[in-house]
């Protein structure tokens, strides 16, 4: 499954630093892969359990990792 999250702030973190502390933020039995541009990410989700296969459950997960101050300035693209 793929999240693609997209920076809306100058001030943001670069993708290549949030991403780290994105997937460090997401519960370690799901396998995550990644893409970089300069203002989008894409997150690859793959795991164990239901809820890496649940989509509504990999994105409620990020958006709550993206509550974190120091991910201020990006969001889950197609969220709102």
């Amino acid at each position: 499954m793929e999240i693609t999250l997209a920076r809306v702030s100058t001030d943001a973190a670069p993708a290549g630093i949030a991403v780290l502390r994105l997937i460090g933020m997401l519960p370690a039995r799901w396998e995550c892969g990644q893409r970089i541009e300069e203002d989008r990410i894409t997150v690859l989700v793959r795991g164990s359990g239901r809820d890496a296969e649940d989509v509504t459950a990999v994105r409620e997960r990020c958006a709550e990792a993206l509550r974190d101050r120091t991910l201020h300035g990006w969001v889950l693209e197609g969220a709102g």
